[in-house]
């Protein structure tokens, strides 16, 4: 590996440790002048136009019929079941707590990718990874029932949280669906075509919702700003780096993202948001890592 392929690494590994562990705090932001679903909606319609005119000018063709249904697919699953979940529950539960709870996701890889059930589930470190992991979550809802102080404020808090998981394991199910059924053309056509189906599919949720009447479209430049930044830095630019390492570095060293990714949004969270982190939560959030350690670790070296 020459120098400017090494600059090219450490670079993609800056975007998909910091940056995306940013994307958090940015939600919290964009909330602030936006309801969540037109919020999802107006950023993956940004990018998403931003890598299909990119794509179209680069000599790509528009998708057939075949590629349309998988990326809509896609935009469902992945993009508005795992982002529009979680930037819904950023209203109600703190952003550092929501990044430790995306943290399961080696959890629910092992639970869901069936075709490799026999190499996980016959490796004791995976194994107690998952148990791990659970005892993570349950301390964490735990903490939830413990410190709310109002019924109402309890029960959507725990509701967030599971969307959150709920969101994780759209994201891993429309990711096991993608490798198995992935559509032709580039990386960046497709994705800027799963975008536009989100955002369709999230303006559509967002009107359901009755969200329209809330939103003013000149609201205050922070929220802009947030959205914009989600993006360009947390869809776009993030994406981009972790399949361009994906490409060049073992997914086991890659995958340590999900390790940065908590510990970058609980301190932002901490230091810019007033987020208050209880010592019972550190607690299930160092179970939930260490059980991701154990889980993507060992799931890397048995998927070879």
């Amino acid at each position: 590996m020459n120098t400017s392929d090494r600059i090219l690494v450490i670079l993609a590994f800056f975007v998909i440790y910091f940056v995306w562990g940013t994307t958090y705090l940015a939600i919290v932001i964009g909330l602030h002048g936006f309801p969540p679903f037109f919020m999802a909606a107006m950023r993956f319609l940004i990018a998403g136009v931003l890598l299909v005119g990119f794509s179209l000018y680069k000599g790509e063709k528009l998708p057939d019929r075949s590629s349309i249904v998988k990326n809509a697919i896609i935009g469902l699953v992945v993009l508005t079941g795992g982002q529009g979940l979680l930037i819904w529950s950023e209203q109600y539960i703190a952003s550092g707590y929501a990044s430790v709870l995306i943290a399961t996701l080696p959890i629910w890889f092992v639970v869901m990718d069936r075709r490799h059930w026999t190499l996980y589930f016959s490796n004791p470190f995976i194994l107690a990874g998952i148990i791990i992991g659970f005892a993570g979550i349950t301390m964490l809802f735990r903490d939830q029932l413990v410190n709310g102080q109002e019924d109402d404020d309890v029960m959507l808090q725990l509701l967030a949280s599971v969307a959150v998981l709920a969101g994780g394991i759209c994201w891993v199910g429309g990711t096991l669906y993608h490798r198995s059924h992935p559509a032709p053309g580039s990386m960046q056509h497709n994705l800027g075509w799963q975008l536009l189906m989100g955002a369709a599919i999230c303006m559509t949720i967002s009107g359901i919702c009755g969200e329209y009447p809330d939103i003013t479209l000149s609201t205050d430049m922070m929220s802009w700003a947030a959205v914009i930044y989600l993006a360009l830095a947390g869809s776009i630019a993030a994406f981009i780096a972790y399949t361009w390492l994906l490409e060049r570095i073992p997914s086991a060293i890659v995958g340590t993202y999900a390790y940065i990714n908590p510990v970058v949004a609980v301190f932002l969270g901490w230091l810019l948001a007033d987020e208050k982190i209880t010592a019972f939560q550190l607690s299930g959030m160092s179970v939930v890592l260490v059980s991701a350690i154990l889980i993507n670790v060992n799931r890397n070296k048995v998927s070879r």
